[in-house]
């Protein structure tokens, strides 16, 4: 990591932890059956990984959800056009926080369940997920301890559709009686 990086990093967090200091956080679990809202976060700089996101926000749709989704382009292309709302690298300060008014809006949404679709190292998404007001949020595993409250493992090679299979199992399994009776 280069020196630059290395301060980068260390903004990035010092300002991280001072917000979160600052915020009041409700967590809880809910079961996703009566889950009536959730958020997907991801990363909508590749065309394939959008459809995938895209098809499973229309699933979750289908199935009762409320669903609003944030993408995030890593481009500085100002006239990009996508049925949902993103933020690109012009609204990321240089420690790498976002600043827009639809991420402060989707910060702040209480939605019941918020879920990060993104693999490798991505700190605008943990930026709001961490900061988010989402009672549970799931995301792939990430050095921030706390990103997610729901970590799915994502070994290397992992693509996309497998974090979406493993988000589903794993929410779907918070409703399985078996889990209801372990707790």
């Amino acid at each position: 990591m280069s020196i630059v990086s290395k301060i980068r990093s260390y903004f990035y967090n010092n300002h991280l932890e001072k917000k979160l200091s600052l915020k009041k956080l409700d967590r809880s679990s809910i079961e996703f059956d009566i889950a009536e809202s959730i958020g997907i976060l991801f990363d909508a700089t590749d065309a394939i990984n959008r459809t995938k996101v895209m098809d499973y926000a229309k699933n979750l749709k289908k199935n009762g959800k409320k669903v609003k989704l944030l993408g995030f382009v890593k481009s500085k292309q100002k006239d990009l056009s996508f049925h949902f709302k993103f933020f690109t690298l012009n609204e990321v300060n240089w420690k790498m926080i976002p600043e827009s008014d639809e991420v402060n809006h989707f910060i702040y949404n209480k939605f019941n369940i918020l879920i990060s679709l993104y693999l490798g190292k991505n700190n605008p998404i943990e930026y709001i997920s961490t900061l988010s007001n989402a009672s549970l949020r799931v995301g792939p595993f990430s050095e921030n301890i706390n990103s997610y409250d729901l970590i799915i493992d994502t070994p290397i090679g992992t693509d996309l559709e497998h974090l979406i299979k493993q988000v589903d199992f794993f929410l779907n399994k918070i409703n399985s009686p078996v889990y209801g009776e372990a707790v």
